[in-house]
């Protein structure tokens, strides 16, 4: 009766066990014996699990180095890993204009930046404040809800969004109104017309109504 006693209770820890969600940074939190299932038959992972870990693991992997190279050497490792976003964004900001001629209004870099923040599980909306201004809103990335996230990392990816939008179009500046690493409740982005273009911009927004909302197609 007490080894049958002990069989229930060790299978009964079993799947507590395989229930429970993993955790590991990094990594989305699935069922333990999800984890185990494409652990041991890969092709089964589901390619929206696929894409919630590479994105997931690109905030991990660039909070980390800016750690290690902060430590090691004062602020200069911060500035190298947002002057590399910066510079990538900018090269793709850059090709987007160049190939596709997208960029040609405020409007047009605040969808590009929200489409962007899209391919990462960030729920960015677009709103239209003028022809002059355009914002993205977000309730913050997935990232800000981890203890390893914090100022310097949101910093960086921050310079990656100044990047593009510079590659879309130098005319356009991005500030950031409210930022969560702030203890802002989310993010504001706000796209304009640098002061010296400002009365000369053309019209960004045919069709649109200002504050309207434009909503990137959601990914849930």
């Amino acid at each position: 009766m007490s080894d049958r006693g002990g069989g229930t209770d060790t299978r009964r820890r079993l799947g507590v066990r395989l229930l429970r969600p993993l955790k590991a940074p990094g990594l989305p939190r699935v069922p333990g014996f999800l984890a185990l299932l494409v652990l041991r038959w890969p092709r089964l992972m589901p390619p929206t699990m696929r894409w919630k870990v590479a994105a997931k693991g690109l905030g991990l992997v660039v909070a980390t180095q800016l750690a290690r190279q902060s430590a090691e050497g004062g602020g200069r490792g911060a500035s190298d890993v947002g002057r590399s976003l910066e510079e990538i964004g900018f090269r793709q900001g850059s090709a987007l204009r160049e190939q596709l001629g997208l960029g040609r209004t405020p409007l047009e870099c605040a969808q590009a930046v929200a489409l962007a923040n899209r391919l990462y599980a960030i729920a960015a909306v677009v709103r239209a404040q003028s022809d002059n201004e355009a914002r993205v809103v977000t309730p913050g990335c997935p990232w800000s809800r981890e203890s390893w996230w914090g100022q310097r990392p949101c910093g960086a990816f921050s310079r990656y969004e100044t990047g593009l939008t510079r590659g879309l179009n130098p005319r356009v500046s991005l500030h950031y109104e409210s930022k969560r690493t702030r203890g802002d409740t989310q993010c504001v982005g706000v796209y304009r017309w640098r002061t010296a273009d400002a009365g000369s911009a053309p019209p960004a927004t045919l069709g649109v109504s200002p504050h309207q909302d434009i909503d990137q197609p959601s990914h849930h």
